[in-house]
Parts: C-alpha cells; structure tokens; sequence
C-alpha cells in the first residue's frame, strides 16, 4: 500500500468543514472519508485539501490508482496550501517509488522534504529519500544541500521509521520476470535512442511492461499487447491527464488493468 499514513499531520488540514472528512481519514473509513471529500469538494472546487485526503483515501482502496495520481501531480506542482503541496509530493513519490519510477519519486520526495515545515512529515520525506537513493543507483547525485539536511537529520530516524518508510520489495524477481525485463532492456539501449520517446502514455510502454514483467511474469507480453491495442483509443479519450516536462501524458498505470490479478484469479 503505497505511501504513510499522516495521521499527525491531517489534524492540520482540518479547517472549518473538513473536520469530518479527516475524523474519517484517522478512523480508515476510506470510502465514506472519500465520499466527505466529494461533498466538500462539491460546495468549493477550490478545496485542495479535500481533493488532497480523497485521493490518498483512493490510493488506501488500491482503485483508479491513475485518478489519485492525477490528483496529486496537480496538487504537488501547484497547490496554494504548502503543507497540502509536500504531503502530495510525498504520497506521489511514494506511489513512483513502488511503481520503480525511482528519478520522478526522487524529485518528489526531495519536494516534500524541502517544502514541510511540519517535523514528521520533513523525517518521513528524508528517511524515504534517503532509502530510494540507496535503493536505486540510477538516482543522479541529490543537490549538497539536500545532501547535508539528510546527513544531519539521520540521527533521528528511529529503526521504527527506517523500517515504515522502506519499500516493500516486489515478488518480482522470478526467472519468468527475465524475458520481459531483457526486452525492455534491448529496447531502450538500441531503439528508443534512435526513435525518440513516443509513448503519450504514462507510464511509458516501455516501462508499463517492465513493470508488468516484475509483477506477473510471462502474463506481461499479453498485458504490453493489450496496452500497444489500447494507446489510440486511450489518446483519444484524454482522461486522467498529467503534466510532464511541458507535455501531456495520459495517466495508465498496470494496476489499472489487473483487477483480475488481485481478485485472485490467476
């Protein structure tokens, strides 16, 4: 279950008619705390912080994972409250995090911790940073700032915290996950340089796939299949749009399409 929660933090989102919804959030009441939101929603369009607790209760469900996720990159880039825009850096760069979206979950955790004045939200955002740098080589180099502020805070990363903001590793590392993960891997070293990205679709078709392959094996050429079948129409359709670099990508994560996998059917 991707991300933490923030049961200190929500009592300081609560203003004036969100008090119910966040009594609902602490209580792990997902769907009536979505259902408060919505109503608040509905009476303020401009509500971040109801948008803000709805999709991270959506994200608690495990349903329209693409929804929340659109939600929180609005949120993250430009909601007014600042405490609301580092706790959806947070929740969004864990969900990438877990996606194995490690340089965009590395971003947003360095956005929260820079941004939260709130003590244990700025340890959580460090701790997790902190983790995905070791656990992803691919990271770049963090700024020497960023760098310091986590050297200096690690003395107060309990083993608790450590152990709250690690990443539940992936099932994935199966030899039924290789076929997959060799053609991604050929993919991105001898085509794409030549081809340039053309995915409108996030995450990528290459990534959708290594992804699935990680998850499921074998079942990730027939998901990759349905997925190549699907991008007009996706396109087509612009729902669940996202921001990225100056474009717009279409928002369709593989838990999307594998509800079957988590009913059991397998």
């Amino acid at each position: 279950m991707p991300g933490i929660l923030f049961l200190f933090l929500v009592v300081r989102l609560a203003v004036g008619n969100m008090d119910l919804a966040v009594e609902l959030f602490e209580e792990q009441d997902w769907n009536n705390c979505r259902r408060e939101c919505r109503r608040v929603f509905d009476d303020d369009p401009q509500a971040e912080k109801a948008a803000l607790l709805g999709s991270i209760s959506l994200l608690r469900q495990g349903n329209d994972i693409a929804a929340a996720q659109a939600t929180l990159e609005r949120l993250a880039a430009g909601a007014a409250d600042r405490e609301a825009r580092a706790m959806a850096a947070y929740e969004l760069g864990r969900l990438q995090w877990a996606r194995g979206e490690a340089e965009a979950a590395a971003r947003n955790l360095q956005k929260a911790f820079l941004l939260t004045s709130d003590h244990a939200l700025f340890l959580r955002a460090g701790c997790s940073l902190d983790l995905l740098r070791k656990d992803s080589p691919i990271i770049g180099t963090l700024d020497p700032a960023v760098f310091q502020s986590l050297e200096t805070s690690r003395a107060l990363w309990s083993r608790d915290l450590v152990r709250e903001c690690g990443m539940r590793k992936e099932k994935a590392g199966s030899i039924l996950s290789k076929p997959g993960q060799w053609v991604v891997a050929f993919y991105r070293r001898g085509i794409r340089p030549a081809i340039g990205a053309r995915c409108s679709l996030l995450p990528s078709c290459s990534e959708y796939f290594n992804q699935a392959s990680r998850k499921h094996g074998l079942l990730a050429f027939p998901l990759i299949a349905d997925r190549l079948v699907r991008e007009p129409s996706v396109v087509v359709m612009q729902e669940h749009p996202v921001h990225v670099h100056d474009k717009i990508r279409f928002a369709d994560p593989v838990e999307d399409h594998t509800w079957w996998w988590r009913k059991g059917c397998r």
